[in-house]
């Protein structure tokens, strides 16, 4: 189904005046930049509709979308960083329901924020990364005191999330993209990291809502700091999930400055096994993701030596890996 020019009928709900609409991508939603010729404005329209049945989830449900803008909305009031705010529609409504072609599909838009979309360059200074563990640390912070309704509704970064995670890996090793191997050597590498995840207690200090997808292109520069945007597959997990993704976008030479920023907001000790566990699984979540895609399998091929020596060979055999990938 041609999802590409749906976003007429979506924006027939909200009060835009000949809004100018550009492309932006198909991924895990079909998204548009809109700009409103009426208020000078800008948004970006979200159809909550995945590329590929590989992404479906419970991201995707209304009651979820519902949830991760009630978030967003309330993360708005307290943040002095901006923040990703959504629009009602014409009935007051954060989510727009139509139909395309028969099928049911749910839609969303917020706030544009104007800034530069950071890359590795960006996180070379201290100053820098410090900036970026302290706005993960006002994140969390603010997601341990945020009071969710009854019916919030996200997805759970835990074990059974891993063992999904595997699974698409195993199919990976059935089309012959990961040798066999390989994958012993990857699923041995999750059963560690499961039978330390089982110990781990789910405290409001250690798990909450995250952001679950922090990488370059969901980071906004702008002159009064680091934004987080792209929250479509926050939910819930260990908050050392997201300090380790934000470990792999810092020099290992800066990353204890990243610890030491985080932790003046939240004090507690950074375990940093469990970093190492997190950080190996945001990547293996991303060779996941790329499975379904066949345009991606030669790059999957050529990348998972590269894992299995760097990572997880030292890691099952004890050695610390944080200071070396």
């Amino acid at each position: 189904m041609d999802y590409t020019k749906s976003y007429k009928e979506v924006l027939k709900h909200y009060y835009f005046v000949n809004p100018i609409v550009h492309w932006i991508r198909h991924n895990e939603n079909i998204t548009y930049k809109v700009s409103d010729s009426g208020s000078a404005k800008t948004y970006l329209l979200r159809i909550h509709k995945p590329i590929t049945t590989n992404m479906q989830g419970v991201q995707n449900i209304y009651e979820a979308i519902q949830s991760e803008l009630e978030f967003l909305l309330a993360w708005s009031t307290h943040s002095q960083i901006p923040v990703q705010i959504p629009v009602p529609n014409v009935h007051g409504k954060l989510v727009t329901t139509v139909w395309i072609e028969n099928e049911e599909v749910h839609c969303s838009i917020l706030e544009w924020i104007d800034g530069e979309t950071m890359s590795k360059n960006d996180l070379e200074s201290e100053e820098r990364v410090s900036a970026l563990g302290k706005e993960i640390s006002l994140l969390h912070r603010f997601s341990q005191s945020y009071q969710q309704g009854s019916s919030f509704a996200r997805p759970e970064y835990g074990l059974e999330w891993t063992e999904t995670m595997l699974s698409k890996l195993r199919s990976g090793e059935e089309i012959g993209i990961i040798s066999t191997k390989h994958f012993q050597i990857v699923e041995n590498t999750f059963s560690l990291i499961n039978d330390r995840m089982k110990v781990m207690s789910k405290k409001n200090e250690t798990w909450g809502f995250i952001h679950a997808d922090i990488n370059y292109s969901n980071l906004i520069l702008s002159a009064r700091g680091i934004s987080f945007i792209d929250f479509g597959l926050s939910g819930f997990g260990y908050y050392a999930m997201d300090v380790a993704m934000s470990a792999l976008l810092t020099r290992k030479e800066l990353r204890d400055i990243l610890l030491a920023s985080y932790t003046n907001l939240i004090p507690g000790r950074i375990d940093i096994e469990e970093l190492e566990g997190f950080m190996f699984l945001a990547i293996a979540a991303y060779y996941a993701f790329l499975v379904s895609n066949k345009d991606q399998h030669a790059w999957i091929r050529d990348k998972m030596p590269g894992l299995i020596e760097h990572f997880c060979n030292p890691f099952l055999n004890g050695k610390t890996v944080f200071y070396t990938i």
